[in-house]
């Protein structure tokens, strides 16, 4: 049977997703959060599978609010490895197209983890590789602690409010790499990622230069030992003098210290400075992570 998701079914829903990626960092609070928190105009919807009284596969789709391109939007199956083959997937995959294109979507895409099963079932549904970049992983003890230029210095976020970053966080998210631009960064959005529970805002990370201001940061989601990178970035002004870097070391220094022993995250093979930084820093590869995308 597939119907709606519920505030009840988040904690089925995130054994299928860490099931499916053993690197993401969720649980069911943080997809609590997301459900309750997302805007009216995302126009999204969730479904779940039931079989003999379990839930064996989760499906959501919705608007890409962070882009102006017009008909953009997104959407992610995932089915238990014992109920794959049965066409559950399939069924997912049609309700969610049909519920955006209902929504004026004209192009969706998907960020996964890259498996020959899932490649082969993408490809056959219609959906084609659009972007990819290693997935990375490293044990945050190991990492030297940061240095700083002269001028600049390293807070928590958990100083500062998300007002003081969100104009650095919105500047650098028009350069990331990605088959749509994110040109449309509002407040409001950035809020709801900034009050997500996992944001480990005690390791996450901004530098500051002499006046204050954000000019570098980098986010950490953490979840018992493991977490993972978020968006890291660096204005445009006070690129080239390793502030990315010091984030990132002061960040996994202090996630190891609170109990942290493996970090992962992925950068698309087009940004080749991020990746620079993150061999410097350790990181190895253990797998892909890809976006596939199609025309509705």
């Amino acid at each position: 049977m597939i119907r709606e998701a519920t505030d009840n079914d988040v904690e089925a829903v995130a054994r299928l997703l860490l099931a499916a990626d053993d690197a993401r960092v969720i649980s069911a609070e943080a997809l609590l959060h997301m459900r309750r928190t997302r805007p009216e105009r995302a126009r999204s919807l969730e479904l779940v599978v039931e079989a003999d009284d379990a839930v064996v596969g989760a499906g959501s789709a919705g608007l890409n609010v962070w882009t102006k391109t017009e008909g953009a939007s997104w959407a992610f199956v995932t089915v238990d490895a014992t109920h794959r083959r049965r066409g559950i997937g399939d069924e997912l995959g049609r309700r969610l197209l049909d519920h955006l294109r209902e929504n004026g979507a004209t192009k969706a895409q998907c960020f996964f983890r890259w498996t020959e099963e899932g490649e082969r079932w993408a490809t056959a549904q219609g959906w084609s590789k659009l972007l990819g970049g290693p997935l990375i992983a490293l044990d945050p003890r190991l990492v030297p602690e940061p240095s700083v230029p002269d001028g600049y210095r390293l807070v928590s976020t958990a100083e500062l409010g998300p007002e003081a970053v969100y104009e650095a966080v919105r500047e650098a998210a028009l350069d990331e790499p990605t088959p749509t631009p994110h040109d449309n960064f509002q407040l409001d959005d950035f809020l709801r990622e900034w009050n997500e529970p996992g944001n480990d805002h005690e390791s996450s990370t901004a530098v500051l230069d002499e006046g204050g201001n954000v000019v570098a940061f980098t986010f950490l989601y953490a979840a018992g030992d493991r977490a993972s990178h978020g968006f890291t970035g660096t204005v445009r002004d006070h690129r080239g003098r390793g502030l990315a870097t010091a984030a990132k070391r002061r960040a996994l220094r202090t996630a190891a210290e609170r109990g942290v022993t493996r970090v992962t995250t992925s950068n698309a093979e087009e940004n080749a400075a991020m990746r620079s930084i993150n061999r410097k820093l350790g990181f190895e590869p253990i797998g892909e992570h890809v976006i596939f995308g199609r025309d509705l």
